[in-house]
């Protein structure tokens, strides 16, 4: 069906009216119809209303910018050429009115050209005289489809520019979270390295009494322990605050834990301000009142048990709860560090008194054992006793087993003196090459029972070293026995001793079955055997070398092993020269090169 500009024929078909577009789920959408041939705007007006819109026509374009601040259109389908305000002007005007206004311009010219000029101007759709009905209800659905599809769409960047404001205030507030847990990680590390620097309980605990002051700001710190063995609580450090002087000043631990204010169960922060009715006052602290307190347990989140307590005292304005949630995490990490500084003075005490026991049992064992020793060589004397074959290999085995029971015994003792730090020493300067020689034949017989040959080899001019030679002979020995049991029957060993830089190197070399990589770490370690099963060629407390390299490390040397399978093995240690030596050594060096120069 087309018009110019009436109304339809009796014998056109109308086009079936369809359901209205609303926007927004709202009411009928509003039309306003601007034309200046009445045909026109009755046609379009009863058209448009039979499909259900609500629809306001305007005779011309000033009629039309009257109406629309008023009727507030959604579409405005106007006539491009009228008197007066065209409909280039209509549009303007709606559109400054509403910039979602839909405008679908009616032309009647016969070429597109003033229509696409006017859609590049702001129009949405424009309509070609005489037009079809179909074609404007098409294109009026579009329009008010775009329109409802814009409202949509701003609805949508609104509801996206408020959840973009929330989460950028989400983000400020987690970047600052995050700060601030970076902040109070990398102090609490920081922290830690330094409780973490001495391991001794008086030191550390004062480490910690200081810390907690400079992280809460507070006036004052006072750490009270648990005395395991009476469960009376002590001051173990103060900070900011004269310690109570004595060792006697303690109180039940219980009590100081309800005086503080510990009266839940779960053990949970206390933090409160002074008040005239109820001041606060610490156990062991001489009655003095406080302003503010925040007090936290220190036990490991593994045990409950409380060992101790962590009292801050009057922050300028009182604790606050980030303070106490800070001071939470520091107080765990400072449980830590106290509860294994209490476990290492608990061991030392035991290293003590093991220490202690096995010199008072070895030194109450030789003395018998020197009387059965002294006794076995006398019978085996043949000016006081005629012993037979039989009796005389007996008191042979004895005897040997008399003195390898001493050896042990003296093992155990250097050991123990070692581990405590108070293996004697004797130092002066001397020569080492009587040093090993004494080793040597020490072992005489040994090498000459089991048809060994021995080799000395000393580097021309060795100097004199300073060092205990008793100590030193007694490492070789060592090394020179271990060689000799793991060589087979007329085998080789090698002694040499040689300068190897500011240092001098002695080694023992045998040609036995060797050591295997997996089994070196073990050769220092104290009662560690290789071959540590029953069935074990060789006896012995497997304290040898972990006494060599004690003396070694106390003459500020050091001992090790180069072990191939089956190629035998190399024990060394290297002994450095003294200082005299080695600035005469130097010297020496920079006159030769001055003469060469």
């Amino acid at each position: 069906m087309s018009t110019e500009a009436g109304t339809p024929g009796p014998d056109e078909d109308q086009p079936s009216p369809g359901p209205a577009v609303v926007v927004g789920g709202g009411p009928p959408a509003r039309l306003l119809v601007v034309d200046d041939e009445a045909t026109v705007t009755e046609l379009l007006q009863e058209f448009l209303m039979t499909l259900g819109y609500e629809v306001e026509v305007a005779a011309n374009g000033e009629a039309a910018v009257a109406r629309i601040p008023v009727y507030r259109p959604d579409a405005v389908l106007s006539d491009l050429n009228m008197s007066g305000l065209t409909g280039l002007d209509v549009m303007r005007f709606a559109r400054e009115t509403d910039e979602e206004t839909m405008v679908i311009l009616i032309t009647g010219e016969t070429t597109t050209a003033v229509a696409i000029d006017a859609i590049r101007q702001g129009a949405y759709d424009y309509i070609i005289k005489p037009f079809e009905l179909d074609d404007v209800q098409s294109s009026v659905e579009r329009a008010l489809a775009n329109r409802r599809l814009r409202a949509v769409n701003r609805q949508l960047v609104e509801e996206l520019s408020q959840k973009n404001e929330i989460l950028s205030h989400h983000e400020h507030e987690l970047r600052e979270q995050v700060r601030l847990a970076t902040f109070q990680m990398r102090t609490l590390y920081e922290v830690g390295k330094e409780i973490s620097a001495d391991l001794e309980l008086g030191p550390r605990v004062a480490t910690v009494a200081t810390k907690a002051a400079e992280l809460s700001g507070a006036c004052a710190t006072v750490v009270y322990l648990r005395v395991e063995e009476t469960e009376e609580g002590r001051v173990a450090a103060t900070h900011g605050l004269e310690a109570p002087s004595g060792e006697t000043d303690r109180v039940h631990f219980f009590a100081a834990e309800r005086a503080i204010g510990f009266d839940h169960p779960d053990y949970r922060p206390v933090r409160r301000l002074a008040s005239p009715e109820q001041p606060i006052e610490l156990p062991l602290l001489g009655g003095r009142c406080f302003e503010s307190v925040l007090a936290l347990p220190l036990s490991l989140s593994a045990d409950q048990r409380v060992f101790g307590l962590l009292v801050m005292l009057d922050k300028p304005g009182g604790f606050s709860l980030a303070d106490e949630k800070f001071l939470e995490l520091y107080a765990s990490e400072a449980a830590i560090a106290l509860h294994n500084s209490r476990l290492y003075e608990h061991t030392r005490v035991l290293d003590r008194l093991k220490s202690e026991f096995v010199a008072v049992v070895s030194h109450e064992i030789r003395t018998p054992l020197t009387s059965v020793k002294g006794a076995v060589e006398l019978l085996t004397d043949e000016r006081y006793f005629q012993n037979n074959e039989q009796q005389a290999k007996l008191l042979s085995i004895a005897h040997a087993n008399a003195e390898r029971l001493l050896v042990l015994i003296n093992d155990i003792l250097d050991f123990s003196k070692l581990e405590s730090a108070s293996l004697p020493m004797c130092m002066g300067i001397e020569s080492l090459e009587p040093v090993v020689r004494q080793a040597v034949q020490n072992l005489r017989t040994l090498i000459a029972e089991r048809h060994i040959v021995l080799d000395c080899v000393f580097e021309p001019g060795l100097p004199d070293l300073l060092m205990d030679s008793n100590r030193i002979a007694q490492v070789l020995t060592n090394l020179l026995s271990n060689a000799i049991k793991f060589s087979a029957p007329e085998g080789r060993i090698e002694v040499r001793a040689e300068t190897e830089g500011s240092m001098l190197r002695v080694s023992v070399r045998d040609c036995g079955e060797g050591i295997g990589p997996g089994d070196i770490h073990k050769l220092f370690r104290k009662f560690s055997q290789i071959d540590s099963g029953s069935t074990r060629r060789v006896g012995g407390t497997g304290l040898g070398l972990v006494i060599c390299k004690g003396i070694v490390e106390q003459h500020g040397g050091i001992i090790g092993v180069e072990s191939v399978p089956g190629e035998g093995s190399t024990f060394y240690f290297l002994l450095p020269r003294s200082g005299a030596q080695q600035e005469e050594a130097g010297d020496a060096h920079t006159e030769s090169g001055a003469h060469a120069a």
